[in-house]
Order: C-alpha cells, then sequence, then structure tokens
C-alpha cells in the first residue's frame, strides 16, 4: 500500500543510527479522540495520547510510533522503508475507524 504514500527515512536514530526515523503521512485526519479509545481499548504498550494536543505515541513490536490530529505519522527505529511501509500499513489498520473523510 505505501505506493501511494510517500515515505521519508528522515534521520538516523539517536539511539542506534543504523535505524532510522520515517516519516509519511496518511492523506486525511484523524479523531483523536477516537484514536486513544482504541490504543487504550487495544492496551497497547507505552502509549500516551493527548486529544487536546492532537497526538498520540506508543511502541508497537520494536518501532516507537507517533501519529498526529492532521494524518501525519512519524516511525522510530526502522531499519529501511519497506520496514517503515510495514510499521504504517499496521498502524494504518489499527487506527481505521478513526479516520476522518
Amino acid at each position: 500500500m505505501y505506493g501511494a504514500r510517500e515515505i521519508l527515512l528522515a534521520r538516523p536514530c539517536v539511539e542506534d543510527p543504523s535505524l532510522f526515523i520515517a516519516e509519511s503521512n496518511f492523506g486525511r485526519g484523524l479523531d483523536m479522540e477516537m484514536v486513544c479509545r482504541i490504543l487504550d481499548e487495544l492496551d497497547i504498550p507505552e502509549r500516551r495520547c493527548s486529544i487536546r494536543m492532537g497526538v498520540a505515541r506508543f511502541r508497537l513490536d520494536d518501532w516507537q510510533v507517533m501519529i498526529y490530529r492532521k494524518g501525519r505519522i512519524d516511525v522510530r527505529r526502522v531499519t529501511d522503508v519497506d520496514n517503515a511501509a510495514d510499521a504504517m500499513n499496521r498502524v494504518e489498520s489499527i487506527v481505521r475507524l478513526a479516520f476522518r473523510d
């Protein structure tokens, strides 16, 4: 699916320079109240969610994920673009009910 989504390997991770921080955008906004509810219901590890600030941060496997109200997504600790796309596709499926059209 990432063929339709531009993924940028922005910079190496501070804690491990062999890994990268990937940036992209879902192309649509998110209802952050719904995102926070979904993450809580699924008991996603290391989750922090702020409806007011419009951001959620959580761990998904070895990745550290941040998603923003306007649809931006940052994934830390990716090995390459394909690894970033896998993470982003998984996040997209987790929060699919929270997308605004």
